[in-house]
């Protein structure tokens, strides 16, 4: 079963809905209290020491727009960061829906924490709504 979080906007690239770092990436710019932007700093500091980008590993030669991470769910202290950047999220009025699926469409990437895929027909459909 693989987990991805998703905010209510769509991504302009996958075309589906916005992925948790996205989210969080809109909020840094809303007026913030300190506490809350340093809570996000430690946050994205973090998963950018222990989640390698999936495009990185791939070929320069091949387009990617539609593929969307999901989470695995044995990558446990990923999902406790993930939940703590929801909590942030959600207190300040951007809500995180959580989607499991044990199918995610033709992967392109995978490590021990996610895999990089590009959604089946049926998977956007459920992606492109909540």
């Amino acid at each position: 079963m693989f987990i991805r979080f998703v905010s209510s906007e769509i991504d302009e690239d996958s075309h589906v809905l916005a992925g948790l770092f996205c989210a969080a990436s809109q909020l840094c710019g809303n007026g913030l209290p300190q506490y809350e932007l340093d809570a996000l700093s430690e946050l994205r500091d973090w998963f950018d020491l222990h989640l390698e980008s999936p495009v990185q590993h791939l070929p320069r030669t091949c387009r990617y727009e539609l593929a969307v991470c999901w989470f695995k769910p044995t990558a446990r202290e990923h999902l406790t960061r993930a939940w703590e950047l929801i909590t942030i999220l959600e207190r300040n009025d951007i809500l995180i829906w959580t989607i499991k699926s044990p199918e995610t469409g033709h992967i392109y990437y995978e490590d021990d924490a996610q895999i990089f895929a590009v959604p089946s027909r049926d998977m956007r459909i459920v992606l492109q709504e909540v």
